[in-house]
């Protein structure tokens, strides 16, 4: 790799980093990893996890409680609103990142990636 091409990756990165996807796809990680409610769920959710691989010979009805513990504190993950922000970030960031992608792979190989969609198609063969 030349370093005019080098040069020109980090143009693109700083780009990219300037967008607004990405711009709130940083304070949607900053404010997931700072939001300690969030955490001690996902923490506890991850220790349910454990201790269900761990009482495969416990009771039925001691296995069904940790089950329902882990079904309430998935629930709570997801539809936590720091949670939900990260992944609406994350989504819109990797849909710019996917479109930079592509645009390269058009650049370089002159033809753009098959969506299979074919409302939009100009034919792949």
């Amino acid at each position: 790799m030349t370093q005019e091409m080098i040069k020109a990756i980090h143009e693109l990165g700083n780009l990219i980093k300037s967008d607004g996807a990405s711009e709130r796809l940083n304070h949607a990680v900053e404010d997931y990893e700072r939001c300690e409610e969030l955490m001690n769920l996902i923490a506890e959710y991850n220790t349910q996890q454990e201790l269900m691989a761990s009482s495969v010979d416990a009771d039925a009805s001691v296995r069904e409680k940790i089950n329902d513990r882990i079904d309430e504190l998935y629930n709570k993950v997801t539809s936590h609103p720091v949670y939900l922000e990260y992944g609406r970030a994350k989504s819109e960031f990797d849909a710019l990142y996917g479109e930079v992608i592509e645009e390269l792979q058009f650049a370089v190989t002159g033809q753009r990636p098959c969506s299979h969609d074919c409302s939009s198609c100009g034919g792949c063969h």
